[in-house]
């Protein structure tokens, strides 16, 4: 669980100051981008999507699940600091990057796990079958 927050933290950083990057001039510092609204309310969404992918089972759920989080997290922002971009755009375009994201490193897992037992089944000669007896 502390990986996927750790992922969901990394990677909401990222989409947030992508994000905030449209909006401000292209004088801004990096530690500046880092510190806005919409920067810190995708890291709230971040760390949420991580917990929230990391009791789940499928991916699609987690997806679907992580634009609403996304959106409910954004409009909470905006009724509570009155930061007036659109909520439910920003707030569904990165809970959708972080689904993604979280999506993604659910399949590379599994996919790692399924190589490794075949890894192992074959070590152990599952498939030789030399000797097969009728």
């Amino acid at each position: 669980m502390i990986k996927k927050i750790l992922i969901g933290i990394l990677a909401a950083a990222i989409i947030g100051m992508f994000v905030t990057s449209f909006f401000v001039t292209s004088e801004t510092r990096l530690l500046s981008l880092f510190l806005s609204k919409i920067t810190i309310t995708s890291l709230i969404t971040g760390v949420c999507i991580a917990v929230y992918a990391s009791l789940s089972k499928s991916k699609l759920q987690v997806f679907l699940i992580s634009i609403i989080i996304g959106i409910i997290v954004f409009y909470t922002k905006y009724f509570v600091t009155g930061h007036d971009f659109d909520p439910l755009t920003m707030g569904a375009f990165v809970g959708a990057m972080l689904g993604g994201v979280f999506a993604i490193e659910k399949k590379i897992n599994y996919s790692r796990r399924v190589y490794k037992r075949l890894k192992r089944l074959r070590k152990s000669n599952f498939n030789d079958y030399s000797e097969t007896k009728y």
